[in-house]
């Protein structure tokens, strides 16, 4: 989101910019202005989500900016500033739509309630049909917050910015009930109720602020951290490591493990998984890799158990070596099943092939029989039987040629129909490469034999 601080003084403005972490707020680019004839043409020409006015200016006031925006059915929304003889002015901004007005010298905690009710004001007003919420897996969009896969965080972008503009806390509750549970799902609503799990005794989620300040009230035993926006990643991460797991973690400590980690590649990298879990120290670091391994798991294990995921993250997590060895063994056994798989993928084709080898059999053909890209099946097959498929392909062909000249009394020339060589001279070529003599010589040798 867009934010605009406009005052004629230079100092108010240096002080408001630094005043706020705006980055929790969801506010990734900041324009700070002392000429409010310029800012109002800034409101016009480039799209502002939030604008923060002083409201006596010279020649343009925080009213007329006001009254711009009013007129030009602007989506910004206003927070202005003003003095205590100026509350005449402050109520007519009010009246003009401004959401809150703050009294100078302004005080942090004010701006940030300000802005947090800017923020909900837009979340309010932006159409919720902008994302498919029938879609939303609640879970796979927590790991796509956390770990390190860019396909499934692209997936989730359109979430992520619907969700950022709102304020979020982690929450967590001890001793739950049912009833508890079904409260506290309601109170966030039913898109974000995905955003609520149960793991053992505890109930844990990333709830809107104003929704945690309320039930931390209400509930014995319940905790909140304090709000971020979901848009920085960065700090979506450091919150819940610090709230969830009771681990600092920076950026840097994830460069190293993304490198390596199981979900950057395909299935075949999560054979080493356990050499490199055994390469890392740090305690820190082997909660973030094995947060990695989970996301794999997630989106791999189609016999996935979402509350088994659940119970791993919450609590589980905390103690790394010992949930080790369980992610191991599942990464094996996917491991082992995907290889399973793709053995069937090929018995599959190489049936095919046998089954029609007068066909013209291209590798759109059988990259269709496989359900695969035909560039992928082609390095697969190659992958799996060391051999390219035109290759086994003509091996095929030869093999069933010899077959019909020993059993049949076929002519040449059909049999090489029959095998999918349209040429029988090239038919001929290829079998004497193959088998040292000509057809006609190999069957006058089976004769005789």
């Amino acid at each position: 989101m867009r934010l605009l601080i406009v005052d004629d003084g230079h100092y108010v403005v240096e002080y408001m910019k630094h005043l706020l972490d705006w980055n929790t707020f969801g506010i990734d680019q900041i324009e700070t202005m002392t000429n409010s004839i310029e800012a109002r043409d800034m409101l016009t020409q480039n799209h502002i989500d939030i604008l923060i006015t002083d409201i006596r200016m010279p020649e343009v006031s925080g009213i007329d900016l006001l009254q711009h925006i009013h007129q030009h059915n602007l989506p910004t929304k206003v927070i202005i500033l003003s003095g205590y003889s100026e509350f005449e002015y402050a109520q007519q901004g009010i009246r003009l739509g401004a959401l809150d007005y703050l009294l100078k010298p302004v005080d942090k905690d004010d701006v940030e309630k300000a802005m947090s009710k800017a923020i909900n004001n837009i979340t309010k007003t932006r159409p919720a049909q902008s994302v498919a919420w029938e879609k939303f897996d609640g879970l796979e969009y927590l790991l796509s917050l956390l770990g390190h896969n860019e396909t499934l965080r692209k997936e989730y972008d359109a979430y992520t910015e619907f969700l950022g503009h709102r304020r979020m806390c982690c929450f967590k509750l001890e001793g739950f009930t049912q009833e508890h549970e079904d409260a506290i799902k309601h109170a966030v609503g039913d898109k974000l109720d995905r955003l609520v799990w149960a793991a053992g005794t505890r109930l844990f989620g990333l709830v809107p602020e104003e929704v945690a300040a309320e039930l931390t009230i209400q509930l014995e035993q319940s905790f909140a951290s304090p709000p971020f926006s979901l848009i920085d990643r960065n700090v979506t991460r450091q919150m819940f490591y610090r709230f969830f797991l009771n681990e600092d973690v920076y950026s840097e400590d994830f460069n190293g493990i993304f490198n390596h980690s199981p979900s950057c590649g395909d299935w075949e990298s999560a054979g080493n998984i356990i050499k490199k879990y055994d390469q890392i120290h740090l305690h820190k670091q082997k909660t973030i890799f094995l947060m990695e391994t989970i996301l794999y798991v997630y989106l791999t294990d189609k016999d996935r158990d979402p509350s088994e995921t659940v119970e791993w993250i919450f609590n589980q997590l905390r103690y790394p070596d010992e949930l080790s060895s369980t992610l191991m063994d599942r990464v094996n056994r996917i491991r082992n099943n995907k290889q399973m798989s793709i053995q069937t993928i090929v018995d599959k084709v190489q049936t095919y092939i046998e089954d029609h080898l007068s066909h013209g059999l291209s590798l759109d053909e059988l990259g269709k029989v496989a359900h695969l890209h035909p560039v992928y099946f082609s390095k697969l097959f190659k992958q799996e039987t060391g051999e390219n498929v035109s290759n086994y392909i003509s091996r095929k062909r030869l093999e069933k040629a010899s077959q019909l000249l020993q059993d049949s009394e076929l002519r040449v020339a059909d049999i090489a129909q029959m095998v999918g060589y349209r040429k029988n001279q090239y038919f001929i070529q290829l079998f004497k490469v193959e088998y040292g003599v000509t057809p006609y010589q190999y069957r006058r040798n089976m004769i005789h034999q």
